[in-house]
């Protein structure tokens, strides 16, 4: 990287404390007793080589480490702050994990952007016990959730993880502070589309320099300064044009039930209106579809759960109805692959 992207911002700050003493023009210098990962994060981004290292949260697969030049994460920040409107000295929350992208990239922004950083633990609500005000915080939606009463201390609030339900949708909409759900993976650095759900937008929108396309059936994210060569997602979309698009599900995640693929996330949004209970569509054998819709609730089956089935079209409604104690998450995203396995277990025993 070129001098520029080796130096630290000078208005960057932790907890409203410059850092700049720490380091010297090249940022070789840190006070050795810092145990801090945080510390550790910005030596490595710091030091000669032009890579780093980053694992993906494993959503639809296994987890993986990819190299990922600093090149790139720095442009990605100055993107997101040009985008925005993020500009040196104003506060930012990092209340997310910093083992994946979405929590690095916090850092990144506040190191070449000059932000004042706050760090919390990250926790369902990291926000109620702050009693001042944040100019740029990211959240994943469980996260909003449980902010959804303070919100008002956020200026610029962007989503990610997992889709915001449309229980989530209606509270945010027309809003004083500015949320954003953002789309987004580890292979591009964080987020590469936004929409306003303060203004109620359902299409994801590109960032600048950045345009997408479709290849058998999912999204293709043309990025320059990410990629020389198209990323290849494995997301169903409806693309508007190429610089938006709907987003209809992961393809990995495709039910085949009596020989029709079914989403299961588009199904979701077509119910999520109706529950207020935590729900997912699932499947399970079946010796005459292959594969049966299941609607699953965690804790409990709420009264009369299929009374919403009329939403649906005749072959999207869940053949069953179950439960599990609890949803296995990770980094704020429920685990589908978990669940799955939970049901089918429950499923041989009840059998």
């Amino acid at each position: 990287m070129d001098r520029e992207r080796q130096t630290i911002h000078p208005k960057f700050k932790l907890n409203g404390v410059s850092i700049v003493e720490y380091f010297d023009a090249l940022g070789n210098r840190i006070d050795s007793n810092k145990s801090n990962t945080i510390y550790s994060f910005i030596l490595n981004w710091l030091d000669e080589s032009s890579y780093m290292q980053l694992e993906t949260s494993g959503t639809t697969g296994n987890p993986k480490v990819i190299k990922v030049n600093k090149k790139t994460m720095f442009l990605s920040a100055k993107n997101t702050g040009k985008y925005f409107g993020i500009k040196a000295g104003d506060s930012a929350l990092l209340c997310l994990p910093i083992t994946f992208v979405a929590g690095k990239m916090m850092i990144i922004r506040a190191i070449v952007l000059g932000l004042d950083l706050y760090v919390s633990k990250p926790s369902s609500s990291p926000i109620n016990t702050f009693s001042r005000n944040f100019d740029f915080v990211a959240m994943t939606p469980l996260q909003l959730e449980k902010t959804i009463n303070y919100i008002h201390k956020i200026k610029c609030l962007i989503i990610g993880g997992s889709p915001v339900n449309s229980v989530l949708k209606n509270k945010i909409k027309n809003t004083y502070s500015g949320v954003f759900e953002t789309y987004g993976m580890t292979e591009t650095v964080s987020h590469v589309a936004v929409k306003n759900l303060s203004l109620g937008e359902d299409t994801f929108k590109s960032l600048p320099g950045i345009t997408f396309s479709q290849k058998f059936g999912c999204l293709e994210v043309n990025a320059p300064f990410i990629s020389s060569t198209p990323i290849q997602t494995n997301d169903k979309v409806q693309l508007i044009s190429n610089n938006s698009f709907r987003w209809i599900g992961r393809n990995a995640l495709t039910i085949n039930s009596g020989g029709i693929k079914f989403n299961p996330e588009e199904i979701e949004r077509l119910l999520s209106n109706h529950y207020s209970e935590d729900f997912v569509i699932s499947s399970l054998p079946d010796s005459l579809l292959g594969e049966k819709i299941v609607l699953v609730f965690e804790k409990k089956i709420p009264t009369n759960p299929r009374r919403f089935f009329s939403k649906l079209k005749k072959h999207q409604r869940p053949k069953e109805v179950d439960f599990l104690n609890k949803f296995e998450r990770k980094n704020g995203k429920i685990n589908r692959e978990k669940i799955k396995i939970n049901l089918l277990n429950k499923y041989v025993i009840k059998k």
